[in-house]
């Protein structure tokens, strides 16, 4: 009986054991996801081609021009990112359960830098203001700012409003330094730097429209009175941006 007792628990380990080891095997395999690197792999250091579903990715990101802007986007979806002064860019993200694309999106241009990053704050980085004009008095108007915080991370937004004969209202919203990156990078795609140079601008009647930025070096303010033939409309979707942000 002994004999048979131990033959018994003999069977009933080496069960244990299997069934054990297919866990295992079934939670160690088929759950690694391809991460592509949109063919900048080297720019992460210690990168792996594959992670494991569920599990927190690290990557360190330095990227080679020091004045270069970058934002990350994982399958088109941005990123947040911390700044470590030794490592460089320090992205974060879980692991889904299917295989992903890792983009840096940059701008080798030192003209948006986030003062931020210098430990800057308070600095107008941007503003966009509307008005109608006549000759009564009293004429509202609409204004978006957007100014540097004490985060890095953290851009100020200030809305303000005046209806006719009304009092001022503001209200203030905090966005993302990326969500701000974007409305920056707008301008230098639409040129208004050269706008005052213009020696045929076109202006526009019965409204005021004026956008003043910071270029890095001094403060440039561009208006309705002096544009190109699409400059309304370059304002206007400017404006816009800032305002969709304003929620």
């Amino acid at each position: 009986m002994a004999r048979k007792g131990k033959g018994v628990m003999t069977a009933a380990i080496v069960i244990f054991l299997a069934f054990g080891a297919s866990i295992c095997l079934a939670g160690c395999t088929g759950k690694n996801y391809r991460v592509d690197y949109d063919g900048r792999k080297e720019l992460y250091k210690g990168a792996k081609d594959f992670y494991r579903a569920g599990k927190e990715v690290k990557l360190y990101c330095r990227m080679p021009v020091t004045d270069t802007n970058c934002s990350f986007y994982l399958d088109g979806e941005a990123v947040n990112c911390d700044y470590d002064e030794k490592e460089g860019c320090i992205i974060r993200f879980i692991m889904p359960e299917h295989d992903v694309k890792l983009e840096c999106r940059d701008s080798e241009s030192a003209v948006y830098s986030s003062p931020q990053w210098g430990g800057e704050a308070d600095v107008m980085l941007l503003s966009c203001y509307r008005a109608a004009v006549s000759s009564v008095e009293g004429d509202g108007y609409h204004e978006l700012v957007l100014t540097t915080t004490g985060n890095p991370e953290e851009i100020r937004l200030d809305e303000y409003i005046k209806a006719e004969d009304a009092e001022e209202i503001r209200t203030t919203f905090y966005i993302s330094w990326q969500a701000a990156q974007e409305i920056l990078l707008q301008i230098e795609e639409y040129g208004l730097s050269g706008w005052n140079d213009l020696e045929d601008g076109v202006s526009i009647d019965g409204a005021e429209k004026v956008c003043r930025f910071w270029d890095g070096e001094r403060y440039i303010r561009v208006s309705s009175d002096c544009m190109p033939e699409d400059g309304e409309e370059k304002l206007d979707t400017l404006f816009d941006m800032v305002k969709s942000c304003a929620q």
